[in-house]
């Protein structure tokens, strides 16, 4: 009871402040067990206690999708976070009650913007990545880097599985555009991939992740093409030159795996110093590769990409393709693997295709308003209940359950 009466006031005034990044000033309580008389000791053990219960209560916010039927508000899905950095504590009381130090404290907590379109879900979201093929190919061949088409979404595909933000899938077999010139435009006008939609959709994944590779040449092509003894040699000496450098380009797509619908994309560049003889083929993503400053540079640009990847898909939603349906029961494409609990709530979407005045097919997804709630969990897959039945819903396999 000592301290319900803050728990609540913290949590009260979050719920009438904006979500975005500020600074909370909340009072909470902590306490300690005093060993030893240690009071020193019990103080700082107090004050990391009340921080946290401080870090909690500013950082509770309600994340829901909210539909009012006959006046009353349903929420679906409630999450709680704790987000809150604590910091500029002020102690207002401090006092022992048997073997144990309590301490009251004022302080600020800043709470995280999160996501501007308030998305919230914390699945972890299954992405695919495709090739990267270059624009001309003739500039893998400094170096022999004629790997680096499939090596790089490997590469990205281990990165993102280390991270475990993601369940990612390397898919670089395969490759999205045909004409890399047009890419990411061989689509319909509405951003949507068209062809290889079919091929990448049986990857079951919510994302695709593509890209094309604009530049891997010279800042200086007379660098590798010098035929005078002397002035190569004059080159090798010189390998700490801006005329050593070479440029790595690649513009980035991200599509939804479903719909094919284009939802971000990205120009990066770097450049590193590439000194070894033209003779000399490492491939891409080897020891010699890495040691190379080159390898390097390339290294700390995917680590950006990375980052960028993890920012940009946490604020997108989470669907899960609907495998099969009975009755008011419903199975779906994730499990455990995406971080799917049982009594989590998902909205089951109805997708559907409709066409163009110029006949260009597009996918729409209509919101049933019904509410899967998962009863059982396997490792990739899940089941669940709705409150009506499936059929009088026209809901069917390959229909979506999205969690925002």
């Amino acid at each position: 009871m000592f301290n319900f009466i803050p728990k609540i006031f913290g949590i009260l005034i979050l719920l009438t402040l904006p979500f975005s990044v500020q600074a909370v000033v909340i009072e909470a309580e902590g306490q300690a067990l005093i060993v030893n008389k240690d009071i020193s000791s019990a103080r700082e053990a107090a004050i990391r206690d009340a921080s946290q219960q401080a870090s909690m209560q500013a950082a509770v916010y309600v994340s829901s999708s909210q539909v009012v039927r006959d006046g009353i508000l349903e929420i679906d899905n409630m999450q709680l976070s704790t987000l809150g950095q604590v910091s500029n504590i002020d102690i207002l009381d401090e006092k022992v009650i048997g073997q144990s130090l309590f301490i009251r404290i004022r302080a600020d907590v800043l709470i995280d913007e999160g996501c501007k379109n308030g998305i919230s879900n914390t699945y972890a979201k299954s992405v695919a990545l495709t090739a990267f093929p270059l624009t001309q190919a003739s500039q893998a061949n400094l170096g022999g880097l004629y790997n680096i088409s499939s090596e790089l979404p490997g590469l990205l595909t281990q990165h993102l599985n280390q991270k475990g933000a993601m369940v990612a899938f390397n898919a670089g077999n395969i490759s999205l555009y045909s004409n890399t010139d047009r890419a990411a435009t061989a689509q319909l006008d509405d951003g949507m991939l068209t062809s290889t939609l079919h091929t990448a959709g049986q990857l079951q994944v919510n994302y695709l992740i593509s890209g094309v590779i604009r530049d891997m040449s010279m800042i200086d092509p007379r660098t590798h093409a010098e035929n005078n003894f002397f002035i190569d040699l004059y080159n090798r000496l010189d390998y700490k030159s801006r005329k050593h450098l070479r440029n790595f380009e690649f513009d980035l797509f991200i599509h939804d795996g479903f719909s094919g619908h284009l939802i971000s994309q990205k120009h990066y560049q770097t450049a590193g110093l590439w000194n070894l003889d033209r003779t000399i083929n490492t491939g891409f993503n080897t020891a010699s590769f890495k040691k190379q400053d080159y390898g390097q540079k390339v290294n700390l640009l995917l680590q950006e990409v990375i980052s960028d990847l993890e920012t940009t898909l946490q604020c997108e939603p989470f669907t899960a393709r609907i495998t099969r349906t009975d009755d008011r029961n419903i199975w779906i494409g994730a499990g455990k693997q995406q971080g799917i609990k049982r009594g989590d709530k998902l909205t089951i979407y109805r997708k559907s295709t409709f066409y163009t005045p110029d006949m260009k097919a597009s996918t729409e997804l209509s919101n049933t308003r019904q509410t899967l709630v998962i009863d059982d969990v396997q490792m990739s897959g899940a089941s669940g209940h709705i409150s009506g039945n499936t059929s009088s819903h026209n809901i069917r396999p390959g229909d979506l359950a999205i969690a925002r």
